[in-house]
């Protein structure tokens, strides 16, 4: 039985670590961010990239390109995508993040 249970527990954490992606990174403040580097803006927030670019509205993406989603928000890019949630992300597809929100890819 404990030879059952051992594998189960092995099964399972091949399966937790090959469900991560490197779609997303966690910021130190715990916020999820696409890319593979977190930077913090002027605001206190966080966005993925390399630097951060302040949108008309005030805030802040990680690339020097932005549009317009149709919820009134900036996203970074020059595609915007809805995620499940409702809200919307950069790039062509969303990816849920371990806390549940969604990043752009």
């Amino acid at each position: 039985m404990r030879k059952i249970m051992l594998f189960a527990l092995a099964i399972s954490i091949v399966l937790a670590v090959s469900a991560m992606s490197d779609d997303y990174t966690m910021a130190p403040d715990g916020s999820y961010v696409s890319g593979d580097t977190a930077t913090l803006a002027p605001d206190g927030s966080y966005v993925g990239g390399d630097s951060a670019t302040m949108t008309p509205d005030g805030s802040y993406v990680g690339s020097d390109s932005y549009n317009l989603a149709p919820d009134g928000s900036y996203v970074e890019g020059d595609s915007n995508n809805l995620a499940p949630d409702g809200s919307y992300v950069g790039g062509d597809s969303s990816t849920m993040a371990p806390d549940g929100s969604y990043v752009g890819e």
